[in-house]
């Protein structure tokens, strides 16, 4: 470190890990991200799956959460914590997701020229998942980043501030991604970055019987339990009563996607009646502004 009170403080990364009933591999995955950060921190929601005894080749902390409190609430907790080791970046990742050696020093090159070039950023993301291109917009800057994998500045999420708990899973991302545009920051792809984000195996899309294909490639969908189906719709119409100025473009077309997702798991799923029941409840719930976790 240099002696000159002037120079810039080298970055401290720490990895912040959001776990619920942690996967068997999640030790051998943090130990293949441990040469890329100074530790990492394993936010264990409210399952007491993780043991520590199992992370002991490497820097590594566990924070157990007594009770579920969703990916927002865990990120935080995280956060939180690398912030106390005097992280000055945090690579936030699911537990199912996997980043390329030299991810993080790509990252952190981004943020430089960036910064240079006097632009205020929160982010660095990778440019694919499961190496398919993110959506960009016209200037080439992420249009709605998954939260995983983001590397993230301690000192912007310190302004922007925490992410939405009453949220609690999904839209978290997409309405951190308004929130700190709205204070003045801004995201940035890292080239040539993929993110390996495991969501399980898809299915076929099915209809009427039969396997569809659109634009001569057969389709898939993965499906979502309704649960999942209320939060995507309550947190996605939310988006608007919070971030509607200066974002209607933005809105209609992310809800766009969102109900086209929604309305092809419902059509296409086994329990499509809770689906449909599910989703109207989270109209209801959006329209009443009624937030927060639901009950099991």
């Amino acid at each position: 470190m240099s002696s000159d009170p002037a120079a810039p403080l080298s970055p401290v990364v720490v990895a912040v890990v959001a776990a619920h009933n942690a996967p068997a591999d999640l030790p051998a995955r943090c130990a293949e991200l441990a040469p890329q950060v100074a530790s990492t921190v394993i936010v264990d929601d409210g399952t007491f799956s993780v043991d520590a005894a199992d992370y002991a080749s490497h820097p590594t902390h566990v924070v157990s959460l007594q009770e579920n409190r969703g990916i927002a609430g865990a990120l935080n907790a995280g956060v939180a914590r690398a912030r106390s080791q005097g992280a000055t970046h945090v690579l936030v990742l699911d537990q199912d997701s996997r980043v390329a050696p030299g991810y993080v020093v790509a990252g952190l090159d981004v943020f430089r020229a960036e910064e240079a070039a006097g632009v205020r950023l929160v982010a660095a993301v990778p440019e694919t998942v499961e190496n398919e291109r993110i959506t960009v917009l016209r200037d080439g800057r992420p249009f709605d980043p998954i939260q995983s994998g983001q590397l993230m500045s301690v000192a912007a999420i310190a302004q922007v501030g925490p992410f939405a708990d009453d949220f609690v899973i999904d839209s978290v991302d997409s309405e951190y991604t308004l929130r700190a545009r709205g204070a003045g920051y801004e995201f940035a792809v890292v080239p040539g970055s993929d993110l390996e984000h495991t969501l399980g195996e898809p299915s076929p899309l099915v209809l009427f019987g039969r396997h569809l294909t659109l634009l001569g490639k057969p389709r898939f969908r993965r499906y979502h339990r309704p649960f999942r189906t209320y939060y995507m719709v309550r947190n996605g119409l939310t988006l608007w009563r919070r971030h509607h100025r200066g974002n209607l473009g933005w809105l209609v077309h992310r809800t766009a996607f969102m109900l086209v997702d929604v309305s092809f798991n419902t059509l296409t799923a086994p329990d499509r009646w809770q689906q449909l029941r599910a989703g109207l409840r989270g109209l209801r719930d959006a329209a009443r502004g009624r937030m927060g976790a639901i009950r099991p």
